[in-house]
């Protein structure tokens, strides 16, 4: 078993849908929040993980397993 969880995290806000990616160690979460992330509580847990500004956009209401996440620096 992977380590890290990658999540595409998709956040109703307003209208609009917006989409953020997440990268953390598997340890860092609890119960079996890794395994079933849309759960209501396990989406709670996720949601208080999110940056402050995605945070306070909206409720979270998908949440996608993706390969891996990049970030390029230059």
């Amino acid at each position: 078993m992977n380590e890290k969880v990658n999540w595409l995290i998709t956040i109703l806000y307003g209208t609009e849908l917006l989409r953020c990616a997440l990268k953390m160690d598997r340890n860092l979460l609890g119960g079996d929040c890794a395994e079933y992330p849309m759960e209501p509580e396990n989406r709670e847990q996720i949601h208080n993980l999110l940056p402050e500004h995605v945070k306070s956009c909206g409720p979270i209401v998908e949440i996608q397993e993706i390969f891996a996440i990049n970030v390029v620096l230059k």
